[in-house]
């Protein structure tokens, strides 16, 4: 039962495209005769980004050792001119806040309610951030912070997501397992997968999604991951059933999953065998009842077959297909990705399933260098 959630805050609870957006590109605009490109000034910024984040320096000492890394305001004589550049970091500091002043000042009542709802229903609230100083400050003095019972600023931390101590730290002062916690972001940061391995669930946040734009993107949209496209879908994620997972399933249960969605059934003794001699068995329960089922064969080589992903017809589209398959993944990369091994991972998949499966880095066949994926169904002699 999930007894926790633990928030993003950019793109998540705030956006920094609402209002007035203050990029590098932007910064780049304000800095009079840099004498460099759009993209040096970025990779000079970007190189601070690190110790602005972990509070090695604020934003405008990072900025200032930027602009010395690009020689701002320097000639023949000198390598860069202070002056200018206290200049320049003033200009951009004041414009900075003035961009997250919108941000701060626009905070949707959908956030708000949200936390409201939650700490209502009874749950822990947590704030995981990767910020700067001047973000720092807006947050701690904003609307949303009062609700958080524990919180990590990357800045006031020292560390930043995807680091796991950010997640297991926050987590002990929550008070709660990893499994009992639910982490919303929007994908940046690798978050989403360094929250699932720390235990947690993870769902992806695409509602501010609509309005941002290149380069800015975060992070792609996760398949692997449930994609919450209102705040409210929170509520409704964070009390979804939790479902017994096991290793074991009859060949009765079996059969019973094949026969509802239509598979070919076979001897409940060769179904017997096929289970017994699986390198990987995940069966998912509802009250007992077998709800999903995922099957890999494995040569103990570079050969891994996944045999089965069946959802019992009722229980689909409510996130059970993706828990197997992120169940079947995670077993491939722990177990059977060994030292530097590789694995030629294949499936059939059903007619129409497909786009499910890419999600997960799989690609059709025929392309340009595979031939069709060929099988047939053979029986012995009786």
């Amino acid at each position: 039962m999930i007894r926790a959630v633990i928030f993003d805050m950019f793109e998540t609870l705030v956006s920094l495209f609402i209002g007035r957006t203050y990029f590098s590109e932007n910064i780049r605009e304000d800095l009079q005769n840099a004498g460099v490109s759009l993209d040096e000034f970025r990779n000079a910024w970007h190189k601070t980004e690190i110790g602005r984040s972990r509070g090695e320096y604020t934003l405008g000492e990072g900025l200032a050792e930027s602009l010395r890394m690009i020689g701002y305001g320097g000639d023949a004589t000198k390598p860069y001119d202070e002056t200018k550049i206290e200049e320049a970091v003033e200009l951009v500091t004041r414009k900075r806040l003035e961009a997250l002043g919108d941000t701060f000042s626009n905070i949707p009542e959908a956030s708000v309610r949200l936390l409201r709802d939650l700490k209502e229903r009874g749950y822990k609230i947590g704030l995981i951030s990767n910020c700067f100083s001047d973000e720092c400050k807006l947050i701690k003095e904003s609307v949303l912070f009062p609700f958080f019972d524990a919180v990590r600023l990357s800045y006031e931390f020292g560390v930043c997501k995807p680091d796991p101590v950010v997640y297991t730290s926050i987590i002990e002062e929550l008070g709660v397992e990893p499994g009992e916690c639910l982490y919303v972001g929007d994908g940046g940061s690798k978050e989403l997968f360094a929250a699932r391995a720390a235990g947690m669930k993870a769902a992806q946040a695409l509602w501010f999604r609509g309005g941002m734009f290149e380069p800015h993107f975060p992070s792609p949209i996760y398949g692997q991951f449930d994609q919450l496209k209102v705040q409210a879908d929170v509520l409704t994620e964070a009390a979804k059933p939790e479902y017994e997972v096991t290793d074991t399933l009859t060949a009765e249960e079996y059969m019973a999953m094949r026969r509802a969605v239509g598979w070919r059934e076979f001897p409940l003794d060769e179904a017997e065998d096929g289970i017994k001699y699986s390198a990987f068995v995940c069966c998912l329960r509802d009250g007992g009842k077998p709800i999903g089922l995922a099957r890999v064969m494995w040569d103990h080589g570079y050969v891994v077959y996944i045999a089965d992903v069946i959802v019992m017809p009722e229980y689909q589209g409510r996130g059970v297909g993706r828990e197997l398959m992120n169940r079947i993944m995670d077993f491939i990369k722990k177990d059977v990705l060994k030292k530097g091994r590789m694995a030629m991972v294949s499936l059939s998949s059903a007619m129409g399933k497909e786009d499910f499966y890419k999600r997960f880095g799989f690609e059709n066949r025929p392309s340009e260098n595979t031939g069709h994926g060929m099988c047939q169904w053979m029986q012995g002699e009786m």
